[in-house]
């Protein structure tokens, strides 16, 4: 039961300090650069929400330390997302400019998959040719005889 409270409140705490480092630059690369403060802001955060949900002492240290520890991971994506060169050079966040990129890909697919589908159907034109040529000319035979001859005066 204390277990499970600590790695909830870990997770929450996680989750909330992500958020706001999210938006606010600052706190965000600090907290990337210099671990002793993402350490700080880790168990400031958990202590809150440990008194906010009425958890207090031994709860209350290992969801910071948990949080800490998964905050490392958290922070690293942030910069990524936010921080890198690659987010600098394209002017947003990676991850939208990997939104935008996709949809300009599942454009491409559709129109490939189109071209596909109209190949593949003169393909099989091509290679039913011997069933519906005849066919079709047998068709165009009888309509053509049936056709009464129409005489002008």
């Amino acid at each position: 039961m204390l277990l499970t409270m600590m790695i909830m409140l870990a997770i929450a705490s996680t989750v909330v300090e992500l958020m706001f480092a999210a938006k606010i630059p600052a706190w965000r690369k600090n907290a990337h650069k210099i671990k002793w403060i993402n350490m700080v802001i880790s168990i400031a955060l958990s202590f809150i929400l440990g008194l906010a949900f009425g958890a207090a002492g031994i709860i209350a240290l290992g969801a910071a330390m948990i949080s800490t520890v998964l905050s490392i991971p958290g922070y690293a994506f942030l910069h990524w997302n936010y921080d890198s060169p690659q987010a600098i050079k394209g002017g947003a966040p990676v991850l939208d400019q990997y939104r935008n990129n996709i949809s300009s890909q599942i454009e491409r697919t559709k129109k490939l998959f189109v071209d596909l589908c109209k190949l593949f159907y003169f393909i099989g034109k091509v290679i039913t040719f011997p069933f519906w040529l005849p066919a079709k000319i047998s068709t165009a035979f009888k309509e053509a005889t049936s056709r009464t001859p129409t005489t002008t005066p």
